[in-house]
């Protein structure tokens, strides 16, 4: 009981220094020796611990190049209608929501033939770097019309949910939404924002929420593909999709 009790306390243990940021994600655990002094334990011990972060996920091992840190990814359940920040917060992962500019616009002929809305409507335009457990995830940028939404309070925003906050305010009700997804490269200074290589896809997701058959949002999302999935689960026999 002692030995099981000792070696769990050492999983986590690695696990509070690899959240930590001391072992760094994709890069490889130190060898188990110094690992074994580090922590103070015998070899047998250590390796139980590191069997249960392989079985909880954590780390994986590589024919003789040792153990690596696992990334981690966040899924986002593909039902009727969502919000990033409602789903990790229900997963317990506080999201951080950075400003990075909201004025009010007017719309040109791209905006106005992506939204409907005729050439020079007045659009809030919102622009976020959206970050969980301190990994920057998705470059957001928002249009609202300003005929819905007369101002937006950035202060709110920043610390919540845009939903949240349109609820409250305006009384906002979507019936239904449309998205899309396309696997883009992102340009460079969206790579800078997520803190990515060139190497690294994204997914371009357009999102279209209506109101009473009305278009109120449109917004654009530069999502890393190296740290979100997207999920559903389909029904057998044309049933109906069973969603996350």
């Amino acid at each position: 009981m002692k030995n099981d009790a000792l070696y769990v306390e050492i999983s986590k243990q690695i696990l509070r220094d690899i959240e930590c940021g001391i072992y760094p994600e994709s890069a490889p655990l130190p060898d188990e020796e110094t690992l074994r002094k580090k922590y103070n334990v015998a070899r047998s011990t250590l390796r139980r611990a590191l069997e249960l972060l392989k079985e909880k996920e954590v780390v994986f091992s590589v024919q003789g190049n040792g153990t690596f840190i696992k990334p981690h990814l966040f899924t986002q359940p593909l039902s009727t209608f969502y919000s990033f920040t409602d789903t990790l917060k229900n997963g317990n992962v506080h999201i951080e929501n950075r400003i990075l500019d909201c004025n009010l616009i007017s719309a040109d002929k791209v905006l106005a033939k992506q939204t409907g809305f005729p050439e020079g409507t007045k659009f809030h335009k919102l622009l976020r770097l959206r970050s969980a457990r301190h990994y920057p995830l998705m470059v957001e940028t928002t249009y609202l019309p300003q005929s819905r939404f007369f101002v937006l309070d950035t202060d709110i925003l920043s610390q919540g949910s845009l939903y949240e906050f349109l609820r409250a305010r305006y009384g906002f009700h979507a019936n239904h939404a449309t998205e899309t997804f396309q696997p883009i490269m992102p340009q460079p200074d969206e790579r800078t924002l997520l803190h990515i290589s060139p190497n690294t896809p994204c997914m371009l997701l357009e999102r279209y929420s209506y109101e009473d058959d009305m278009l109120i949002e449109y917004t654009k999302s530069i999502v890393r593909g190296d740290k979100y999935v997207f999920r559903v689960e389909w029904a057998k026999d044309g049933a109906r999709p069973v969603f996350e």
